[in-house]
């Protein structure tokens, strides 16, 4: 059984490992700390991850979660961060009410990508996760995917 349960640790290790990688500052090209440095002045408790050719900068604002996907010439291809669900716009929260009735809203984060705003939402059901992107007018989009 150990075996077992050593291998089953080993492979889930793996398959996150190939996910992403942690990748010290001294490693990231400087178009992509420049880029996050133009845009975020005052980010502190920086982190970086690299997924596939991509940079991810994960930090805080003003004690305010952040991540931003960048390639590597220093383009923003994505960006999000926490929001309270009180400054949710009242479409979405509109949507929320409607279409997960009974489900409570755990986290919330703002997602912009190709200059659009969305909303990615972790709902909770009697300890089931549902995880969900809504455009601005409420509607579930599946492009972008939720971004953990």
């Amino acid at each position: 059984m150990k075996k077992i349960l050593v291998g089953f640790a080993l492979v889930i290790g793996s398959v996150t490992a190939a996910q992403a990688q942690d990748v010290d500052a001294k490693d990231v090209p400087e178009a992509v700390k420049s880029a996050l440095s133009q845009k975020y002045a005052n980010a502190t408790d920086l982190e970086w991850e690299k997924h596939g050719d991509n940079f991810e900068a994960d930090f805080d604002v003003d004690r305010i979660d952040h991540a931003v996907m960048i390639d590597p010439s220093g383009k923003i291809l994505m960006a999000r961060h926490d929001v309270m669900e009180k400054d949710l716009p009242q479409g979405i929260r509109t949507a929320i009410g409607q279409n997960y009735k009974g489900m409570r809203v755990d986290d919330v984060e703002q997602m912009e990508k190709d200059g659009k705003t969305y909303y990615q939402l972790e709902l909770d059901q009697k300890g089931q996760d549902k995880k969900v992107v809504l455009s601005q007018d409420g509607k579930e989009v599946t492009d972008p995917a939720y971004w953990d």
